[in-house]
Order: C-alpha cells, then sequence, then structure tokens
C-alpha cells in the first residue's frame, strides 16, 4: 500500500525493510456527535525477528504489511472515536488515540 490514504498494491517491491520505519495515513472518523473528522497520523515500527527466532521467514508471509497494519490501526481509532463527543475528543485527542491503538487506559 502507498499514499496517504493507503491505496492497495500501489507499491511494489523486491526487499521487506526490518525498521526501525514509520508510515503515515489518513483517516475519516466521526465523533458520537457525528462531528467528521479527518485525522494524520504516523506510526513508528520495527519487526521484531526475536520473537519468531525458529521461523524469520514468516514476515514475509503477509502481502502488504502497510496497509493491512494500517486498516488495522484506523478501524482501532474509528471504532474509539465513534465513542467520544467532539468536545472531549477535541481536548484528549492524543491520548485516546494512543490508548485506541495501543491498549491504554484513554481516560
Amino acid at each position: 500500500s502507498g499514499g496517504k490514504p493507503k491505496v492497495p498494491n500501489m507499491i511494489k517491491t523486491l526487499a521487506l525493510q526490518l525498521g526501525p520505519d514509520f508510515m503515515t495515513d489518513i483517516l475519516e472518523v466521526e465523533t458520537l456527535d457525528h462531528a467528521r473528522l479527518a485525522l494524520t497520523l504516523s506510526y513508528s515500527w520495527h519487526f521484531d525477528l526475536a520473537m519468531d527466532a525458529d521461523n524469520p521467514q514468516k514476515i514475509f508471509s503477509v502481502r502488504d504489511f502497510t496497509g493491512d497494519a494500517c486498516k488495522a490501526i484506523a478501524s482501532k481509532v474509528r471504532t474509539t472515536v465513534a465513542q467520544e463527543t467532539f468536545e472531549h475528543f477535541h481536548k484528549n485527542s492524543a491520548r485516546i488515540i494512543r490508548a485506541s491503538v495501543l491498549g491504554m487506559d484513554g481516560g
């Protein structure tokens, strides 16, 4: 995937960088009181090969790592933002987004 927002099959590559690296995506969200917002989010990541040292080829089994990761994160963010009013989200957006992505208590 490439572009912002992410478009499937945009990038064809022969190499997979293990990171650290980052990716950016733009996603539309809607609050509980129906305010529509476009969020630009950037994610820092790296592959941790020590987690599966017996099968390092496993990281190549995912066809579109970037697209899959961005879709999964966007879904979590959209679900969380949909439960917040615009006012509350506006005041606490960073904490709410971190909580939805990292699973921490958003408060």
